[in-house]
């Protein structure tokens, strides 16, 4: 038989191993979301670059086009 204090010891290492499978869940937990955010940011940042590029172009063109007319009607 085990003593008391031995079964105390056993409870208390039974709570500590329940307390860090839940602690490697949860990190498992965030590490995916880490990733998903790291896939969502990286999508939004591609999207800003392109439409970044088709402004400045449209702003190339429109001050192109309000150059040209300014000359042609002076």
């Amino acid at each position: 038989m085990t003593s008391p204090h031995n079964d105390e010891l056993f409870l208390a290492i039974g709570r500590l191993e329940g307390k860090v499978d839940s602690l490697l869940a949860q990190h498992a937990r965030q590490s995916e979301e880490l990733k998903d955010h790291d896939q969502r940011l990286r999508a939004l940042e591609h999207t800003r670059g392109y439409v970044m590029g088709w402004s400045a172009a449209i702003g190339a063109i429109a001050s192109f086009a309000v150059t040209a007319l300014s000359k042609l009607l002076n």
